[in-house]
């Protein structure tokens, strides 16, 4: 049985990096927030560059160690998008680095995450370090999956926020803040791929069952869910897009047509003022309240255009 250790690597020792010896002394640890020194001890005791895998965070990756006399060891890279906030798109990814060790396992991230919290509290079973790395996987996959399943209801909102305010300047925002976390998403389980295509080309040498809740199959299977999700959500909102866009357009062209009617109307009135401006002997000169009678006529036959334009329906 497992037991586990959740620490911040800020206050660890070199000390207590040390791998243990003894068999009865399975253990998890958990280590987060972890700094420069944190992995010179890692990257010393292990003659590996982890800094450098964990912060670059381009793909997925894995090395195995298989060392003498089964002392070897095995680092697992996973990447996973972050929580969807107002972020540049190189920030919206973080790293799960995993070293499986003879008798423990150690798992670092940058923050301290919900879903190793509650994988380790679940793990207290008969489990060999092995199945440990595929149902970790499952836990980051799960909470992929999860995060992944809230955008639902974030599109419902962008729908009823369509019906009600059209395209607003905070609509396009939104949108652009999911497209990029589905980007994220998808580059993430592309690059994961390489850890599932590695526990089935090491199989036999890992021990790994094909079958099973642990199983490489079951493993496949979600993230191959994973995938199918995205690529859905990546479908509606293209679409969603595209009908943002042609309201927009619709809402442009209708203030379009409005100014045209408006120029249009103005425009008789304008050419009767012109006309009774020039100095030439004119009707309605000599009256009193001749200009009243001029601003009578341009405003019928303003209307009189206007009408007609509404009649044969090209306003």
């Amino acid at each position: 049985m497992f037991k586990y250790k959740i620490l911040k690597a800020l206050e660890v020792a070199a000390s207590k990096i040390a791998p243990l010896e003894s068999e009865e002394d399975n253990t998890l640890f958990y280590f987060y927030q972890p700094d420069r020194q944190f992995f010179k001890h890692l990257n010393n005791q292990y003659q590996q560059d982890l800094s450098s895998l964990f912060y670059d965070k381009k793909e997925a990756n894995y090395f195995f160690n298989k060392g003498e006399n089964g002392n070897g060891y095995i680092t697992l890279l996973l990447l996973y998008p972050r929580e969807r906030e107002e972020a540049e798109f190189e920030h919206m990814v973080d790293s799960l680095l995993i070293l499986k060790l003879e008798h423990s396992v150690m798992i670092i991230t940058e923050d301290k995450e919900d879903f190793v919290l509650e994988f380790l509290k679940d793990c207290q079973k008969e489990l060999k370090t092995e199945e440990i790395l595929v149902d970790l996987i499952n836990a980051a996959l799960a909470k992929m999956t999860a995060d992944a399943q809230k955008i639902r209801d974030e599109i419902i909102k962008l729908e009823t926020s369509i019906n009600d305010n059209g395209p607003t300047r905070s609509l396009f925002s939104q949108l652009l803040q999911l497209k990029k976390y589905l980007i994220s998403l998808s580059l993430t389980y592309d690059s994961d791929d390489k850890i599932i295509e590695f526990f089935k080309r090491e199989k036999n040498t890992l021990n790994l069952d094909e079958n099973g809740h642990s199983g490489i199959i079951k493993l496949e299977e979600n993230l191959d869910s994973l995938k199918k999700l995205t690529q859905a959500y990546n479908k509606y909102l293209a679409s969603l897009d595209t009908m943002v866009n042609n309201l927009s357009s619709f809402r442009l062209n209708t203030i379009m047509k409005t100014l045209t009617e408006i120029s249009i109307v103005l425009t008789i009135p304008t050419m009767i003022y012109g006309f009774w401006g020039i100095n030439l002997k004119l009707p309605f000169e000599e009256f009193s309240f001749g200009f009243l009678l001029v601003l009578a006529i341009s405003l019928a036959l303003s209307g009189g255009v206007w009408y007609w334009l509404r009649k044969i329906k090209l306003l």
